[in-house]
């Protein structure tokens, strides 16, 4: 049996160290493969125009254009997103998660956590750490200093870049009231798609739970990311939990499992199930 080709990987980060050891990090893993280097933003993004990868782990913070502001061009290229960073601080996760990311993490994390992140993005799953858990909860909550993305400097660019995305932080504005004045009509299956995702699901178990192929499920939550104007399963998750239950914690009473996939245990809390799977 022929084994999987490797994950092909994009490494941005304007710290030499850093960046060498984030490449010797992914090079020892026989699954993935590190195909380019980049130092700033747009030598990153050319980097990625040109090889193509798989998934691009960029810094947040590297001259010419940040992380953030360059995540949306990144995922132009085909490129799965997880953004990886010295700092926790709100503004740049949910900035990071607003442009399209598909993941953030701090550098302080495991290595082995390191590789596994790179691993459930290329997959298709969201890996937030402990740290970005908690913007995520405050936002969804609309208080505090998370009230507003647009108050960043960095993330206020991605949103710009972003073509219009679904800001993470409307948790707490009229968007998140259940209106739907200014959303695009969903079919019935786009709806039931963008349930499951919300609460943590990978495409195979929603096909599963929809009684469908899984490509099936791709085109459906495809076609429903495309109509909201939205980049990510994380900022679909978002979406549904803004507009359709409202502002609610992940997993209530329940303290997050550090940097894991929401796929695996840091789930978005739920909100109503699908109606009428069993077709």
């Amino acid at each position: 049996m022929t084994a999987p080709a490797p994950i092909r990987v994009v490494v941005a980060d304007d710290h030499p160290a850093v960046l060498s050891g984030l490449v010797a990090l992914l090079s020892s893993a026989p699954d993935i493969e590190v195909v380019g280097q980049a130092s700033d933003g747009e030598s990153a993004v050319r980097t990625a125009q040109v090889l193509r990868p798989d998934v691009v782990l960029t810094d947040v913070r590297m001259p010419g254009a940040t992380g953030i502001e360059i995540t949306p061009r990144l995922r132009e290229t085909g490129a799965n997103v997880l953004v990886i960073s010295g700092f926790d601080l709100d503004e740049f996760v949910l900035g990071a998660l607003a442009a399209g990311a598909d993941g953030y993490l701090v550098k302080t994390e495991d290595p082995a956590r390191i590789l596994q992140a790179v691993r459930d993005v290329h997959r298709g799953d969201s890996v937030l750490s402990v740290a970005a858990t908690k913007a995520v909860v405050a936002a969804l909550r609309g208080g505090g200093h998370t009230a507003g993305i647009a108050q960043a400097e960095e993330p206020e660019a991605a949103g710009a870049r972003a073509g219009g995305a679904v800001p993470v932080a409307s948790a707490g504005s009229s968007a998140s009231s259940g209106s739907s004045a200014h959303v695009p009509s969903l079919t019935r299956r786009e709806e039931d798609v963008l349930a499951l995702v919300a609460q943590g699901l990978s495409n195979q178990q929603i096909a599963s739970e929809l009684f469908v192929e899984i490509t099936t499920v791709k085109t459906h939550l495809s076609h429903a990311l495309a109509k909201l104007q939205l980049d990510s399963r994380v900022q679909a998750a978002l979406w549904w939990q803004q507009n359709r239950t409202g502002p609610q914690p992940l997993n209530p009473g329940q303290p997050p499992n550090p940097g894991q996939p929401l796929t695996q245990g840091q789930q978005l809390s739920p909100g109503p199930r699908p109606s009428g799977r069993r077709r």
